[in-house]
């Protein structure tokens, strides 16, 4: 077990900054930094990334919303285009002067008469 004179000593160096001279550190102290650099690098990519994969969440969410929304409008105009509810529409708006062709529609040949 080490001595309490051997570990106070070891804080002191800790704190005065002596520990970088008697150790060597200060011969490896660009790397230390560099390796800080890259440390520091790696959080704030991950935070960046961690945004873009928030706001791609949210678009997901909105797109989905306006999907649901898109096939409610589509499913209301599509009732709207069947005869007997335009018909009833009619009636309700007060154009009774409409009606309903009895014939089947027919083509209409033009002569180019030149």
């Amino acid at each position: 077990m080490p001595n309490a004179k051997v570990i106070l000593s070891h804080i002191i160096d800790v704190v005065s900054g002596d520990i970088i001279t008697k150790r060597g550190i200060d011969k490896r102290l660009p790397f230390i930094i560099y390796i800080f650099f890259l440390i520091i690098l790696y959080i704030i990519w991950g935070l960046m990334v961690e945004d873009r994969m928030t706001i791609i969440r949210d678009n997901e969410k909105e797109i989905e919303t306006l999907k649901i929304e898109y096939y409610q409008k589509e499913l209301t105009l599509t009732g709207l285009n069947q005869k007997s509810k335009v018909e009833n529409l009619l009636l309700q708006n007060g154009i009774t002067d409409l009606k309903a062709p009895v014939d089947p529609p027919q083509r209409i040949f033009v002569n180019d008469a030149q």
